[in-house]
C-alpha cells in the first residue's frame, strides 16, 4: 500500500464516523477501503525500440563469362617470339694498323684477319637486346697478316693468343635499329657491350651498317682503341720505323635473321 494514502485514508473514516448516519458511513468507509485495498498495477517499463540496421547495399557481381578468354587473348597480342640474328661461322674478323718498315717507301694499312667462329644476337618482342643470350666470339690464335714474324710476334708477345685465344664482345645495347627489324633496305645502328681482350674485359662500342633482303643480313661492324686499352703490348722493334697507336677491328660478316 501506498505510504502517503494510508494516513489519508484512516483519517477520512474517523471524520465520517463522527458524522453522519451509519448506513453512509459504512458505504464511504467500504468505499475508501476498496481504494486503499486495490493494489496498483505497476508500470511496465518501455523496451526500447532497437535501431533499424541499415541495408548493405549489394555489391555487383563481375561478369565471369568470357574473363579467362579475354585475358588469353590479351596476352597472345602482347607477347611475341624472340628474334635472332645468327652470324655464319665464315664471317671474318680483322684488325687494322697504320705501319711503316724500314724496307717499305712509305707507311700504309697493315690488316691481319681471322674467322668469328661464334655470332649471334637475340631480341626479345620489344627490340631490346637479350645479353645473356647473344655473344660474338673471335678466333686470335690464327690471325694472318702478310708478314709471319709479325703473326709470330702478336701470337707470342702482343695479344699472346696461345693464353688468351679468344676475343669475346658481349652486346647489352643497341641503339638505332628499326623495329620491327627490317627486311629490306640500307641500315644504320650502334651496338654496346664489354668486350673481353688479352684477358680485359672493357666497354666498347661498335658502328654497325648492313643490307637487308629478306632473312639475309649483309655487313660490317667497327671499332677501334689504342694497344694499352687491352694492355697490349705495342711492337718495339728495329725494322719498324711507325706503328700507329690505334688499332681499328672490323667484323665483315653474313647473318641469317631466325624467329
Amino acid at each position: 500500500m501506498n505510504k502517503n494514502i494510508f494516513p489519508i485514508t484512516v483519517l477520512l473514516i474517523l471524520l465520517l464516523a463522527c458524522s453522519g448516519n451509519d448506513s453512509e458511513k459504512e458505504n464511504i468507509i467500504e468505499t475508501e477501503l476498496n481504494i486503499v485495498n486495490t493494489p496498483t498495477t505497476p508500470t511496465t517499463p518501455t523496451t526500447p525500440t532497437t535501431p533499424t540496421t541499415p541495408t548493405t547495399p549489394t555489391t555487383p557481381t563481375t561478369p565471369t563469362v568470357g574473363t579467362q578468354d579475354a585475358k588469353a587473348k590479351l596476352a597472345t597480342e602482347n607477347t611475341q617470339s624472340s628474334l635472332s640474328v645468327d652470324i655464319d661461322p665464315t664471317s671474318i674478323a680483322r684488325y687494322i694498323v697504320y705501319e711503316q718498315l724500314v724496307r717499305w717507301i712509305s707507311p700504309k694499312d697493315v690488316v691481319g684477319e681471322t674467322k668469328v667462329t661464334k655470332g649471334r644476337l637475340v631480341f626479345n618482342e620489344s627490340g631490346n637486346i637479350i645479353p645473356g643470350e647473344s655473344i660474338i666470339i673471335v678466333d686470335l690464335k690464327n690471325l694472318k697478316s702478310d708478314s709471319n714474324k709479325r703473326d709470330d710476334y702478336i701470337k707470342k708477345s702482343a695479344l699472346e693468343s696461345n693464353k688468351y685465344p679468344e676475343a669475346i664482345f658481349v652486346p647489352d645495347t643497341i641503339e638505332g635499329l628499326d623495329w620491327p627489324f627490317p627486311t629490306i633496305g640500307d641500315h644504320t645502328f650502334k651496338m654496346f657491350g664489354d668486350m673481353t681482350v688479352h684477358g680485359v674485359i672493357k666497354p666498347v662500342e661498335w658502328l654497325v651498317q648492313t643490307s637487308v633482303v629478306d632473312d639475309i643480313v649483309n655487313g660490317t661492324a667497327v671499332t677501334k682503341f689504342d694497344f694499352s686499352y687491352f694492355d697490349i703490348e705495342k711492337p718495339n722493334l728495329g725494322f719498324i720505323l711507325i706503328l700507329d697507336d690505334e688499332l681499328r677491328i672490323e667484323l665483315e660478316f653474313t647473318a641469317m635473321v631466325n624467329s
